[in-house]
């Protein structure tokens, strides 16, 4: 399963903390429509938390019924009411690694959460920073009333005592350890006090250091609750901003794409502009792809295909001519495109071509930059290029108008070179239908 980054903002690929990739389904329909997570606990130890933790967050966020359950028979099992998408699923783990997981001061997820006097505080192992985390969700009150315990967390033992209770233990064991002694021999006495004073001393040391560490807190609490809440009114407006931004934008994109569905130019090529067919980031998600398609084998689906297709273009954000690019590199390595492989994949390509409502220049253009980057399918073009025109998914009038044109793009010189004979056969076609009509 492809690994994120913690959290998958980050983009540095030798990033060392990692995490595995959201993996949900849905299932039922209507009053029953419910999506699970297929992999909650894999995520949750990846990231030392308490799956309920994250189960609940999610839930809360989006408004909906969540659970997950841990049964013997069963195995692990997270499920939230209504049909929701992965990436969905991913933003909201992002912003619960942003609250609970990350340190404030380092930005590193090394942090030791535990509740103490009613808040959620934790310390940095990286860089030493203490403080207060979100106390203002939802579902810190439900880490409040459950402090982590479960063995997930940092510590791996349930997190630190509060002082109440390791004073009622301490109490507890000094009132047993009383009514030990009358029942021990004499020469056990002197060992058992000994004992029980390095117990002591110990204890009082744990205690000074929580009451340290509890004025330095309380110090802290308003200074950092202001801070905290001012960057989150600004987080809060700065998202508002970029998603109207972003609605805008789409809008503007989808009324230009109505009005020239022709044109050379493929719609959202603004939004994949940082992304080019021969970048290292693309090339990663190409060989992300080919492993996927490769390790389905004989189970290969276009449904499954297109689902991961699309998690990596909502996570990269490349436009469609680069996704055709990368279906048609992960569909066909190592420039083994063909006849016979065109038409073995024609449903899948179908499936990219309709969806982005793609004009014939726009997905051309993906092939043809597969062709720039894989000159051994180069020689094999014109029959690949017939099997296209003979699966419907290229028409006559648009392939005779695309290399008839002069353009300054990706593996087009190379394309239209190979494809003369193809085009020329085409022509003639044409002449032949013409000249027997007029005949008739």
């Amino acid at each position: 399963m492809a690994m994120l980054n913690i959290p998958s903002s980050v983009d540095d690929p030798s990033y060392r903390y990692k995490m595995p990739r959201v993996a949900s389904r849905k299932e039922g329909r209507g009053n029953g429509s419910k999506t699970g997570i297929l992999n909650m606990g894999e995520v949750a130890r990846a990231l030392k938390r308490d799956p309920v933790y994250i189960t609940k967050f999610i839930g809360y966020e989006l408004g909906a019924q969540a659970s997950y359950t841990n049964k013997e028979n069963e195995g692990e099992r997270t499920v939230i009411n209504g049909h929701h998408d992965t990436p969905v699923f991913q933003g909201l783990l992002d912003k619960f690694i942003e609250r609970y997981v990350l340190c404030v001061g380092c930005n590193l997820p090394e942090i030791d959460m535990v509740v103490r006097k009613g808040l959620i505080v934790a310390t940095c192992k990286a860089c030493g920073w203490h403080g207060d985390l979100d106390n203002q969700h939802k579902i810190a009150t439900y880490i409040c009333k459950n402090p982590p315990g479960t063995g997930i967390g940092f510590d791996g033992e349930g997190g630190k005592k509060s002082r109440e209770d390791r004073q009622r233990e301490k109490a507890a064991r000094q009132k047993k350890g009383g009514n030990d002694d009358d029942d021990e021999d004499d020469d056990d006495v002197p060992a058992k006090k000994e004992k029980k004073s390095k117990k002591e001393k110990k204890e009082k040391k744990a205690k000074d250091d929580d009451d340290d560490s509890d004025d330095e807190v309380v110090k802290e609490k308003k200074e950092k609750k202001e801070k905290k809440e001012k960057k989150e009114k600004k987080d809060k407006k700065d998202k508002k901003e970029k998603k109207e931004k972003k609605e805008k934008k789409e809008k503007k994109e989808k009324k230009q794409k109505e009005e020239d569905s022709d044109a050379d130019d493929g719609s959202g090529s603004e939004d994949g502009a940082e992304l080019k067919h021969d970048d290292d980031d693309t090339k990663t998600v190409v060989n992300d792809l080919a492993d996927f398609v490769k390790s389905k084998g004989d189970n290969f689906s276009v449904d499954s295909f297109f689902e991961e297709v699309r998690a990596q273009q909502v996570t990269k954000c490349f436009d469609n001519r680069l996704r055709m690019y990368m279906v048609v590199s992960a569909l066909f390595p190592d420039g083994s495109m063909s006849a016979k492989g065109v038409e073995k994949r024609t449903t899948c390509l179908k499936r990219f071509i309709d969806n982005g409502s793609m004009s014939f220049a726009d997905w051309i253009w993906g092939v043809e930059a597969y062709l720039d980057t894989n000159p051994k399918a180069v020689k094999a073009y014109p029959i690949t290029l017939k099997a296209l025109y003979d699966e419907d998914l290229a028409e006559e009038k648009d392939l005779l108008q695309h290399y008839k044109a002069d353009k300054d793009e990706p593996g087009f010189e190379a394309a239209s070179k190979a494809a003369a004979p193809f085009i020329k056969w085409l022509e003639t076609a044409d002449d032949s239908s013409d000249d027997s009509d007029e005949s008739d």
